[in-house]
């Protein structure tokens, strides 16, 4: 083994954060005001916007049919679906706040992620009437 790779090696071989979110938990330092986020947001789009890249979204849809073991997500394990239709709404609700706060009526996305739980919990007409 080269120096390089032990060096290498020596500095990845230790237990790290799960990467559920980003940037990391270790990374967070303070916690912006209202104000403060939505200005990044803007701030964010708009240079998205300069590359022709659109905004990138992530949605999580936390409902699950079963646990797996090895989860760390938040989710909540049901075979309902009388729950999806409030939470739909709320996403889009919130999805409406953000607009509102950064000031455009549509925004452009280049990429949609969806993320839980299981987004395949969702219906068809579920999933169409949240996209």
């Amino acid at each position: 083994m080269t120096t390089s790779v032990a060096a290498l090696v020596a500095k990845y071989d230790v237990p790290g954060p799960r990467y559920t979110s980003y940037p990391t938990v270790p990374y967070w330092e303070t916690t912006p005001t209202q104000e403060q986020w939505i200005a990044h947001v803007r701030a964010s789009l708009a240079s998205a916007e300069s590359r022709a890249n659109g905004a990138s979204i992530y949605v999580h849809v936390p409902f699950c049919r079963a646990l797996c073991t090895f989860c760390g997500c938040n989710t909540r394990v049901t075979r309902t679906h009388a729950i999806i239709g409030p939470y739909i709404h709320s996403v889009l609700a919130e999805y409406q706040l953000y607009r509102s706060g950064i000031g455009v009526d549509r925004l452009e996305i280049g990429e949609l992620h969806l993320g839980g739980g299981t987004p395949t919990f969702l219906t068809v007409e579920e999933l169409d009437a949240m996209l």
